[in-house]
C-alpha cells in the first residue's frame, strides 16, 4: 500500500504566485484554481498563465489580475467572513481559513494589535486570497495525504519598506516560522508573508524529499530573474510506501491533511501601515 505525498522546494524561497505556478505545472488544470477563487471572489481577479526562464531553466509563472478600480479595504475579520460564505468545497476553505489566520496572527504580534484587527491593502487583500485560495485549491485537488516542506530560504541582508529599512527575514516572516526549518539561501527577501503562511499551514513537516515513486513534478516562477539563482519554488508529487521512516523534523500536529475532508514579486513590502498587510501579487 502506498499513500499519496507533496513535498514543496522552498529552498530558493516562496511566494504565493510561485506556489501558484507550480501546481498548474505539475497538472492542476487553471480553471480548476480560477473557479475556487470565483467562489470568493466573483468577477475580482483573473489568473493568467504562461511559461517564463529563471536563470536558463523554464517554469510556469501565475500572474493575478486585479479587475476591479477600486477594491474595498478588509480586515481578517472581513476576509474569513468571505471565505466562511464563499461556495467553496470544505477542505478548500479549512485550508485558506488557516493560513490566512496564520498570517494575520503574525501580522497583529508584530504590531501588537488584536488579529482580527489587521488590515489588508485593497490590491494586497485581492492578490492574497487568490493566492492563498488559488494555492489551498491546487494541493486539494492533487489528492495528497501528506504534505512536506522543505527548508525555507528566507534570504539575509535588508529590505527597503514604507517605514524604512528592515533586516530580512522581515519581522511577519520571522513571526509565522517558529518550529519550522529555515535557512538564508541568498541575498535580499526571498519569501513572502503569504508564501510562508501558505506552506507553513498547508505542510505537516519540515523535511528533505521523502522516499516516494513520483508522478508528476512543477516548476513556479517569482518576478525576478536573479543570474546564478533560478527563482523558483518546485513541487513533486509521488506514491510513498506505506511504513516509510520521516525523515526531516517532527510532525506537525496542527491541522488535518488535504484528503481528510469530505467534500470534493518585486512585492510591497507588508508593513505600510503599523497594522496593515499587503503585497503586490508580483512575488520574489
Amino acid at each position: 500500500m502506498t499513500r499519496r505525498a507533496l513535498w514543496i522546494d522552498a529552498s530558493a524561497g516562496v511566494a504565493g504566485d510561485m506556489l501558484l505556478g507550480a501546481l498548474v505545472d505539475a497538472g492542476v488544470p487553471l480553471a480548476r484554481l480560477q473557479e475556487a477563487v470565483d467562489a470568493v471572489l466573483p468577477g475580482s481577479v483573473r489568473l493568467v498563465h504562461g511559461d517564463v526562464v529563471r536563470a536558463g531553466l523554464r517554469a510556469a509563472k501565475v500572474d493575478v489580475e486585479v479587475l476591479v478600480a477600486d477594491p474595498p479595504h478588509r480586515t481578517w475579520a472581513d476576509v474569513r467572513e468571505l471565505l466562511a460564505a464563499a461556495p467553496l468545497a470544505d477542505d478548500v476553505r479549512d485550508l485558506a481559513l488557516r493560513t490566512f489566520a496564520r498570517l494575520a496572527e503574525a501580522e497583529g504580534r508584530v504590531h501588537g494589535v488584536p488579529a482580527q484587527d489587521v488590515h489588508f491593502h485593497e490590491v494586497g487583500a485581492l492578490d492574497a486570497v487568490a493566492d492563498v485560495v488559488g494555492t489551498c485549491a491546487g494541493v486539494v485537488a492533487l489528492d495528497v495525504h501528506e504534505v512536506v516542506v522543505s527548508p525555507v530560504a528566507l534570504g539575509s541582508g535588508t529590505v527597503r519598506a514604507h517605514h524604512g529599512t528592515l533586516p530580512v527575514p522581515p519581522p511577519a516572516v520571522l513571526a509565522l516560522v517558529p518550529g519550522w526549518d529555515v535557512l538564508a539561501g541568498g541575498e535580499g527577501e526571498l519569501a513572502t508573508p503569504t508564501g510562508v503562511a501558505l506552506v507553513t499551514s498547508l505542510a505537516h513537516r519540515s523535511g528533505p524529499l521523502p522516499r516516494m515513486r513520483v508522478t508528476t513534478y512543477g516548476v513556479g516562477a517569482g518576478t525576478k530573474d536573479v543570474p546564478g539563482r533560478a527563482n523558483v519554488v518546485r513541487v513533486v508529487v509521488g506514491d510513498v510506501p506505506d511504513g516509510a521512516d520521516h525523515a526531516g523534523s517532527t510532525p506537525h500536529e496542527h491541522h488535518h491533511h488535504p484528503h481528510e475532508h469530505s467534500d470534493q514579486h518585486e512585492h510591497d513590502h507588508p508593513h505600510e501601515h503599523p497594522h496593515e498587510h499587503g503585497h503586490s501579487h508580483d512575488g520574489p
